[in-house]
């Protein structure tokens, strides 16, 4: 077996009703995804800012303090619960299209503006159902938009596809990484040992999820195929994946399976790690490569996240990079590993330096600043409306 980890279950209940200035739907963790950490770091900031802010969690821990309802993924619960909160401003991370169109349906008299951030960076495999085939699925996502006062999109091919598809709503780009507020921390004693034994290649996925193609979304698969053709040439590199969210499908079980078959019959079972349920930044040190074969993306918090942590990232060219990124063609794992040797032998300078850094941190910088701006124009519209 791939030696695994994985923490404690959160639960608690509701907490009481209450008045904010902002209302946020969306994932807190755990698990430790991208979205969920974005908003783990961007309420604190808010707060510093002077609003009070509310958060609905998509699942259903209430553990965190600015935490004040779950809605457990129920798309009833879109509809019903939004409207408990006296706000002056809803903002609504996309999840599902159930949840879009229940929240959309029970915006009906609100008083609040409403905000709509897409973590997408293809629509196609992300949000088909604004270009769907099917008439009535595309009138009803768009009649679900036409209900938001602003839509947020993490990529500009995706914001121009939203602009030619809603009538004069104000459509903006922001991407949504955050730095870390704090020092990345330390595991358990096996993880750290297991870190310090070599060159380790970290891969991460919110969970084991597939395509409409009958593909494994985050590359796993190419990840593991890359790590069996490289480990006999470099006895100290190491394999580490991170999966936020345990898998509970046999389907996706079956699939861990097999790339755990693959390890052990390349004979380095020992040499690879699986890793559930934990925070990725401590994972993203020195001897560290970030790796990304995605097959779909949005804006990749964690690639951001491995170049602020100055380490090097390789990924897949699905969509286009930071500047910085090593990539390589999707799904070709030939050229992945090429990529990788170039990478671990010094051959390709990833921008893993104090230049790249800072460039990343005016980014993150001006995210913040405008995403802050953005809702004090939005309140200030709600006061005279």
């Amino acid at each position: 077996m791939i030696a695994r980890s994985t923490a404690p279950e959160i639960r608690s209940e509701e907490k009481s009703d209450d008045a904010f200035d902002i209302l946020i739907l969306g994932p807190v963790p755990p698990p430790f995804g991208g979205i969920s950490v974005h908003l783990s770091r961007l309420i604190p900031e808010l707060e510093h800012a002077g609003f009070k802010v509310g958060v609905l969690n998509h699942f259903r821990s209430t553990a965190l303090p600015f935490v004040v309802a779950s809605l457990s993924k129920n798309p009833l619960n879109y509809y019903r619960v939004p409207k408990r909160f006296r706000t002056r401003l809803v903002h609504y991370h996309h999840s599902r299209w159930f949840h879009l169109v229940a929240l959309a349906l029970g915006k009906r008299k609100s008083r609040a503006r409403y905000i709509l951030t897409l973590h997408a960076g293809d629509i196609q495999k992300h949000f088909g159902e604004l270009v769907s085939t099917a008439p009535f699925v595309s009138r009803i996502t768009r009649w679900a938009l036409s209900r938001f006062d602003t839509v947020i999109c993490v990529d500009a091919r995706v914001a121009s596809l939203v602009r030619e598809q809603l009538d004069g709503q104000r459509v903006e780009v922001l991407p949504a990484f955050l730095e870390s507020p704090g020092q990345a921390g330390e595991y358990d004693a096996t993880i750290e040992s297991f870190f310090n034994s070599g060159r380790v290649l970290v891969v991460a996925a919110y969970g084991v999820q597939f395509l409409e193609d009958g593909r494994e979304l985050y590359g796993l698969d190419a990840a593991v195929h890359a790590f069996t053709t490289l480990a006999p040439e470099r006895e100290d590199l190491r394999l580490a994946i991170f999966i936020a969210r345990r898998p509970s499908r046999r389907r996706a079980r079956r699939h861990l399976e097999r790339l755990e078959q693959r390890l052990e019959g390349a004979g380095i079972r020992d040499r690879a790690l699986v890793v559930f349920e934990r925070p990725l930044v401590p994972a993203l040190r020195a001897n560290a490569v970030f790796v990304r074969p995605t097959r779909a993306e949005g804006d990749a918090l964690s690639v951001r996240e491995a170049q602020r942590a100055g380490i090097p990232v390789v990924a897949s060219d699905v969509v286009p990079r930071p500047r910085g990124v090593a990539t390589f063609r999707e799904d070709d794992v030939a050229e992945l590993c090429a990529t990788l040797r170039a990478v671990l032998d010094g051959r390709i300078q990833t921008r893993s330096n104090v230049a790249s850094v800072e460039a990343t941190s005016a980014t993150d910088e001006n995210f913040s600043r405008r995403l802050i701006e953005l809702y004090r124009e939005e309140l200030a519209i709600s006061r005279h409306s």
